[in-house]
């Protein structure tokens, strides 16, 4: 996961809340208004009257953890979570190196250029900060928003204002960071996040909002005439999948211990790009060659490989989702020889169709041998 934070100005209040008993019409009036506060709110069991799922894999729109040390990134783990009296109980037995080796978060969906109320109520054993956040549910995990919080031993209120990108994914992950400061129990009760109309948000916040929207993907001038960066390789593999995923990286699932699939060494020689392929895992999918690319829907396209192995075999030209659930638009196999050949097909990206995908060149499965690219390609096809 990216480890990249970008904080977005958004101004926030402390709101201190007593801890008093409530009974009678008190107790009555409570419940109508933590229904109100809910009503309309895209986080499911905000109000925690029903125990934590945490079955990421299966319910990601419940809640759920992510802990580091499960996965062997560090030592961060919860000892143990649970619900009591409409709020939910954490208790951090190692709390890692880093804010996201512990997360706790849902996935859900929000509406693009829709303003939303970002509200909770939190407190911790030990004072210490945690952060707020809304992400992307995938690589490279872009923070849509993010904010840092100081818990203290009572309750606070915390709120802020945030407006959906016109083109950010529909389904991000709300959540908590909780990693890097002591371990400690940390509580939550009312977590909402409710469309609001921009005329309801204060004018200091709307100005921060306003200034903060996400990136825009879509295309606001002519389109280009070459959608893939740096197709004939003159400027090298990046490989940085994190920081620069609209140029060439490799995903390979030894990294992610799914299987052995590893590449050996990469570069590029003579203008031609080479991966030589250690183990080549037990799917296809084991081992990608991929950049995002921006493109347009509805667009009509041609696309162009170059490409050899040192041994015979097909490899599999797509272009994927960038994201869950990772639908296929477009599968080519390319039979490799020793031979230069080039690939052409067509393609016409569906008016649905997401504005970003990824071009992922799949090299798993097979045999090892070293597979070479050139003239990677993929240019609009102009209307009369």
């Amino acid at each position: 996961m990216s480890k990249s934070i970008l904080m977005f100005a958004l101004v926030f209040c402390f709101v201190f809340l007593p801890l008093v008993g409530l009974s009678g019409s008190a107790e009555s009036t409570n419940s109508v208004a933590a229904e109100d506060l809910h009503r309309e709110s895209v986080i499911r069991n905000g109000d925690f009257t029903s125990p934590i799922v945490n079955d990421q894999g299966n319910s990601p729109y419940e809640w759920w953890f992510w802990e580091a040390g499960r996965f062997g990134v560090s030592g961060a783990i919860v000892s143990s979570f649970g619900v009591e009296d409409g709020s939910v109980f954490i208790n951090i037995e190692d709390a890692g190196p880093e804010p996201w080796h512990i997360q706790f978060n849902q996935w859900t969906k929000l509406v693009p250029e829709q303003s939303y109320l970002v509200s909770f109520k939190a407190r911790a054993v030990t004072p210490r900060s945690i952060n707020a956040k809304i992400l992307q549910t995938h690589e490279p995990w872009t923070n849509y928003f993010a904010e840092t919080v100081a818990l203290g031993e009572e309750w606070q209120t915390f709120e802020f204002y945030y407006t959906h990108g016109r083109t950010s994914d529909e389904v991000v992950t709300f959540g908590f960071e909780l990693g890097k400061s002591q371990a400690t129990t940390i509580f939550f009760r009312d977590v909402v996040v409710k469309p609001v109309d921009k005329s309801e948000i204060p004018v200091k916040e709307k100005e921060a909002v306003d200034e903060s929207e996400a990136i825009d993907y879509f295309f606001e001038e002519e389109e280009p005439a070459e959608l893939v960066s740096n197709g004939d390789f003159s400027l090298g593999i990046a490989n940085d999948q994190a920081s620069l995923p609209f140029e060439w990286w490799i995903w390979q699932a030894s990294t992610y211990n799914i299987s052995g699939a590893k590449v050996a060494e990469h570069g590029v020689k003579e203008g031609v790009a080479y991966l030589v392929l250690e183990d080549v895992g037990v799917e296809s999918w084991h081992i990608q060659f991929n950049q995002w690319i921006r493109i347009r829907q509805g667009g009509s396209y041609k696309i162009s490989v170059m490409a050899k192995a040192d041994s015979s075999r097909p490899i599999f030209f797509k272009l994927v989702q960038t994201g869950a659930p990772y639908g296929l638009y477009i599968e080519q196999t390319l039979n490799l020889t020793e031979e230069w050949q080039t690939f052409e097909f067509d393609y016409l990206h569906p008016e649905d169709g997401d504005p970003i995908v990824t071009l992922s060149i799949e090299l798993g499965k097979e045999f090892p041998t070293t597979i070479y690219l050139d003239n990677v390609s993929i240019r609009p096809v102009l209307s009369d």
